[in-house]
């Protein structure tokens, strides 16, 4: 089943990061030298603090109390998560969770043009490639937008042009959207939004998991109903008596939120991007965020499952083709307005069934206290500077990362992110430097090992060494970076694409180690042919006959042209014929047969 399908339906059925300090090794390494010429160039070190859970780096400048609080509720969910959605015990590389509890730091990992007058956010996902960033203001506790829709707040004793933050709840969707946005390809923005804001608002405890349930959408808060009890009395006999400002709006559910208003229209629904305003801007006037919520909603729990079949094959087709009103008939009998006549109706009467998670026993566990300490300046420069990257806010994010560098920081890590940051942006000679002198010192960081893979690489086809083939130190040399970063996270399949082109130029003998490498890499993206095709002949080099003729036998299958067919043809031809597979021993005489899989 496809990924995008086996997510939503997943949720429709039930629904680390510490980096090692490592002490320098190898040659010494001339880095770059950088001039001060003015001290607005360096921006002043700041106090933050720094800790590691599994799959999270956390930068923090909220109060220790702050962070333990929702670190510890944070904990809380992922672990309440994994009974309804489970995930990979692995996590597939690590996030930066940036925390800001001060001197309005949020404001610089937003990227540009995304504010709007009537909407607005407390937190953001950041997303470029492999890597991420989740960032939450702690600093906000309302938001100040808008008031368009306040012809109901005097009754209510809400003011609609204030919108109440809970921090909880925008790390919770944050961090859902970080676990979509895995999906390859990437689901669409729509329906990121609707799973995260049905799974944000999960509601458990040690013994139990209540999912999907809506909130009764005529209820109000206890600081806005008194104080439309108290205005009340005080203009029942004078209507033009001063009354109380309303309490902050609160983020509802989409069965309140969307009473008496006009929904999108679909065609506009289904455009909306990932980093579009709408898709950001999700507190306050926000219909498409809160429509998005209700179609996913009455597609997976409504109307008795009437529209779960038909939405499964929805996101199958979606993977295949783009979304038109034709094709959205074809699967859901029906034309996007009558689609929207339907969900009016079950935002007004919603019929739908949620789940419960019931536990004899404690299954959710508070966990220990995070183990916070003050932050390195190379850690603070690092972190906030490649989160600033992915905002966009690329000036800014090379003077908080170069700043520790030149007061004198030489931690690997940092070393490895200005490298990527300055191979990005065209500084070849001075990235080349920052990369070498982080494998030097061993830094983990699977990206700089292959940008300094692809140097080496690139120098060695200038000069080859060995009749117009790389010598086996040229060979050795490139493969190191690759060897070092293979089966480190994130999983890079260029790491074995770049590794396949260096044995394909080679004059030199791979070693069973050498073919090992190229086989997993094969294994883990097995739609990478290439990679596939390199596997199988250095599997076929070193003996392993019973993998080259699988790999052969597998590029044979999933070519998509001819002409690879062939080149896999030629090899599979050429290979002698496999070792039978090893028989399975004989029981002993007397043993029980062996049980049938999946019993006990």
């Amino acid at each position: 089943m496809h990924t995008k399908v086996a997510t939503a339906l997943a949720l429709a059925g039930c629904l680390s990061a510490a980096q090692p300090e490592a002490a320098p090794q190898g040659p010494i390494i001339e880095l770059p030298k950088f001039v001060v010429t003015d001290t607005r160039e360096l921006p002043p070190p700041e106090p933050w603090r720094y800790a590691t859970i599994p799959g999270f780096e956390i930068l923090t400048n909220a109060s220790d109390r702050a962070t333990q609080r929702l670190m510890r509720d944070f904990d809380l969910f992922r672990q309440a998560l994994g009974y309804v959605w489970p995930q990979p015990g692995r996590p597939p590389h690590t996030t930066s969770l940036i925390l800001c509890g001060r001197r309005n730091k949020f404001d610089s990992f937003i990227p540009a043009g995304r504010y709007v007058p009537d909407a607005g956010f407390a937190s953001v996902f950041l997303k470029q490639g492999q890597q991420t960033a989740i960032v939450i203001d702690l600093q906000a506790t309302t938001l100040n937008v808008l008031n368009i829709d306040g012809l109901n707040d005097a009754a209510t004793g809400t003011d609609s042009g204030r919108i109440q933050v809970d921090h909880d709840k925008q790390l919770y969707r944050e961090y859902v959207r970080y676990l979509l946005s895995r999906n390859e390809p990437r689901l669409p923005a729509w329906l990121e939004e609707g799973l995260s804001q049905v799974i944000m608002r999960m509601d458990f405890d040690r013994r139990w998991i209540v999912f999907a349930k809506l909130e009764d959408p005529n209820t109000v808060s206890p600081q806005a109903a008194m104080t439309a009890q108290l205005n009340a009395l005080a203009t029942a006999e004078d209507a033009d008596a001063p009354v109380l400002a309303g309490a902050p709006a609160e983020d509802r559910d989409f069965n309140a939120a969307l009473q008496r208003r006009r929904l999108v229209p679909l065609e506009e629904f289904f455009a909306v991007e990932h980093d579009s305003r709408e898709a950001t801007n999700v507190l306050g006037n926000n219909r498409w965020a809160k429509q998005a919520y209700a179609f996913v909603h009455m597609c997976l729990y409504g109307l008795n499952g009437k529209y779960q079949k038909p939405f499964g094959v929805f996101l199958q087709r979606l993977a295949r083709e783009p979304v038109s009103e034709e094709m959205f008939k074809q699967v859901f009998g029906l034309t996007y307005q009558k689609m929207l006549m339907e969900l009016r109706g079950y935002i007004d009467f919603t019929v739908y069934q949620h789940r419960e998670y019931r536990f004899k026993e404690d299954a959710i566990v508070p966990p220990q206290p995070l183990a916070l300490r003050d932050a390195t300046e190379a850690e603070v420069g690092r972190i906030k500077g490649e989160a600033m990257v992915l905002a966009g806010r690329v000036k800014e994010a090379r003077a908080e990362m170069i700043a520790p560098y030149i007061r004198g920081e030489r931690d690997p890590y940092l070393l490895a992110a200005l490298g990527l940051y300055e191979r990005k942006y065209g500084e070849e000679a001075r990235a080349r430097k920052f990369l070498e002198a982080s494998f030097a010192h061993k830094a983990k960081r699977p990206e700089a090992c292959l940008e300094l893979a692809r140097f080496w690489l690139a120098d060695a086809l200038l000069k080859p060494e060995s009749d117009g083939q790389l010598s086996p130190v040229q060979t050795a040399q490139i493969l190191a970076p690759l060897a070092f970063a293979h089966g480190k996270t994130p999983l890079l399949p260029a790491i074995y694409d770049v590794a396949g082109d260096t044995w394909a130029r080679s004059a030199g003998r791979p070693t069973k180690e050498d073919a090992r490498m190229m086989i997993e890499g094969a294994l883990l993206f097995p739609n990478r042919l290439k990679t596939v095709f390199q596997a199988g002949v250095m599997a076929r080099d070193v003996g392993d006959l019973r993998s080259a003729h699988a790999l052969a036998d597998h590029g044979i299958r999933y070519s998509p042209d001819a002409r690879a067919k062939e080149r896999f043809e030629a090899l599979k031809a050429v290979l002698p014929p496999a070792p039978p597979e090893p028989a399975e021993p004989a029981p002993a005489a007397g043993a029980a047969p062996p049980r049938p899989a999946g019993k006990k």
